[in-house]
């Protein structure tokens, strides 16, 4: 079984948020306004992701600091004014030549988007790759996806796994389940942490904003290290705990994180173990597991004392082989 280092303790990483709006849609804030929050948080990129209003902001950027062209993608529905419906999430992908013309800043879509079928999501999601870019399945839990749409339709890089205004506003902000749905039916997704946040208000003592997050390993803060490293999946997501190194050596997975209440390992067709110290209640810094060849995909979850979540991107198991 072949050694890999998944995520380097020794490598630097950037804290982003891929999820968000402004004026330019529904959020309470202008994008400069906006930015600022996000920089005083301590981020190094967002994607200012507006309701079907496509953003290019690079006069945001500075050496510490950048921003990911994109937009939200949604208003298709099978029953108009409706939910359930799809949203997608939209990020420019600068390391791919598109088949047709990328968006410019603030080009406008025409909404609702007609359903012509149940191929509908299917044909938006080829639109956007057309034009250059990577495609979230944004929260599925919140808009009540069916589990089947993870295997139906293709061409999604990502799924918003935890959506931080929905977990805020109405507890339905968990898509995980959706996420080993699609894994478990042999696709290779990753999982996204975002905010979604609108509000961006830093007098607010419980905050809508800087709730969940990505973590990405990168050679550099540029919009094309960032994207590539999310393609590669060298990134985690969170609510809270870090992971600070995760590599197989000599047929074990190994994590290195945060303290932490639980390490769970999520393994299919086979339970991975659980960890945490029971008796004493001391925190967790590392585990392992011992890794079958029958397996097909595992990844791990660090739960800190306040139940907030950091989810690793799967490995799979044939490609150690």
């Amino acid at each position: 079984m072949n050694n890999i280092i998944l995520l380097d303790r020794n490598k630097p990483n950037y804290k982003g948020n891929l999820h968000l709006h402004t004026t330019w849609s529904d959020g309470r804030l202008p994008a400069a306004d906006v930015v600022r929050a996000f920089k005083e948080k301590g981020y190094h990129f967002i994607s200012l992701s507006d309701h079907d209003i496509y953003t290019r902001t690079e006069a945001f950027n500075t050496s510490d600091f950048i921003t990911i062209p994109g937009t939200e993608r949604g208003e298709l529905n099978p029953v108009p004014a409706k939910n359930p419906g799809y949203h997608f999430g939209v990020l420019d992908d600068p390391t791919v030549e598109p088949e047709q013309p990328r968006y410019e800043h603030l080009h406008a879509f025409p909404t609702p988007v007609p359903w012509v079928g149940d191929h509908s999501p299917q044909l938006l999601i080829d639109e956007l790759r057309s034009h250059g870019n990577l495609v979230v399945f944004n929260h599925p839990e919140w808009h009540l996806t069916r589990f089947e749409d993870m295997v139906k339709y293709d061409g999604f890089f990502a799924v918003e796994i935890y959506n931080h205004a929905t977990e805020w506003s109405t507890a339905s902000s968990y898509g995980a389940a959706y996420w080993d749905h699609a894994l478990q039916n042999g696709k290779r997704v990753y999982g996204i942490a975002a905010d979604d946040s609108h509000s961006h208000d830093p007098n607010w003592k419980i905050p809508e904003y800087g709730g969940g997050w990505v973590q990405v390993q990168a050679d550099s803060l540029t919009h094309s290290d960032v994207i590539r490293s999310l393609k590669q999946g060298q990134f985690y997501s969170s609510s809270g705990p870090e992971v600070y190194d995760l590599r197989v050596e000599n047929g074990r997975l190994k994590i290195e994180c945060s303290p932490c209440k639980f390490i769970m390992f999520k393994a299919f067709p086979q339970r991975g173990p659980f960890f945490g110290n029971f008796m004493s209640g001391e925190p967790l810094t590392q585990a392992m597991m011992e890794i079958e060849e029958d397996m097909t995909y595992i990844r791990v979850e660090c739960v800190d004392f306040e139940g907030n979540v950091a989810w690793t991107n799967p490995i799979f198991v044939e490609d150690l082989l």
